[in-house]
């Protein structure tokens, strides 16, 4: 039984968690030949303040609202 475990942001929608389970479960049915029933996910939302890239907590990339980043 496939166990995928999925990091990301929080903030996304209802929509596309069930949008990336089912493809994760359908790419699990056609590589490893398992029932869709089978698969399981689970996905970690972590808040901008608990994630860093680079050693800059990702809350402190993003620009102000109204306001354009420096070098994106």
């Amino acid at each position: 039984m496939p166990r995928i475990t999925i990091t990301t942001l929080e903030a996304k929608t209802l929509e596309q968690k069930r949008a990336l389970v089912d493809g994760f479960a359908q790419v699990c049915m056609q590589v490893l030949k398992v029932p869709k029933e089978r698969v399981n996910v689970a996905i970690i939302e972590y808040p901008p303040e608990n994630l860093a890239t680079g050693g800059v907590l990702v809350c402190d990339k993003r620009a102000p609202e109204g306001t354009a980043q420096e070098g994106h």
